[in-house]
């Protein structure tokens, strides 16, 4: 019989091997946080949190853990980095349809659809995940701009999830 244990996020989710030996980049929707550096504090191994600028966050004995700090910080500070060129704007297929894609010009991660206000409902973006069958996808959530659905795909949190369109 095979269990499978759910995978439950964390920052380290994010890091990148860096080409130079002993770096890790810590990349958050094609954002640039910072990095985790391999080192030696005190004669033992320790990694330390650097900001994109070039601050230093923290020491941590663990990666994952340095990793956690450099989150913390740029969450707490809401600053990020320098912005790459990835994650691409969504492509638009069709008169009221988008495709996000990934980190990859050939894997869609979901699909956008705009459906205008009536008398019932505000205009909304529809976010689901991404399958050639309609049948398949998934929903994400209800968004009342093109861009938070965008955010939402690429995220794909539990938190985010919504069951109906926002009436705010």
């Amino acid at each position: 019989m095979f269990y499978c244990m759910p995978h439950h996020w964390r920052p380290s989710d994010h890091l990148e091997r860096s080409p130079q030996p002993g770096v890790w980049l810590l990349v958050r929707r094609g954002t640039r946080v910072g990095s985790v550096e391999y080192g030696r504090v005190r004669g033992q191994q320790a990694f330390r949190g650097v900001t994109a600028g070039g601050d230093l966050v923290g020491y941590a004995w663990s990666i994952e853990r340095a990793c956690d700090r450099l989150w913390d910080w740029s969450v707490r500070t809401a600053r990020g980095g320098i912005m790459t060129a990835w994650p691409w704007p969504p492509i638009q297929v069709s008169e009221m349809e988008w495709v996000v894609m990934r980190n990859s010009p050939s894997q869609p991660k979901g699909a956008v659809r705009f459906f205008p206000a009536t008398a019932e409902h505000p205009a909304y973006y529809r976010a689901t995940t991404w399958s050639i069958r309609q049948s398949d996808q998934l929903l994400i959530g209800y968004y009342p701009t093109l861009d938070l659905a965008d955010a939402a795909i690429l995220e794909d949190p539990p938190g985010r999830i919504a069951h109906g369109p926002d009436r705010r």
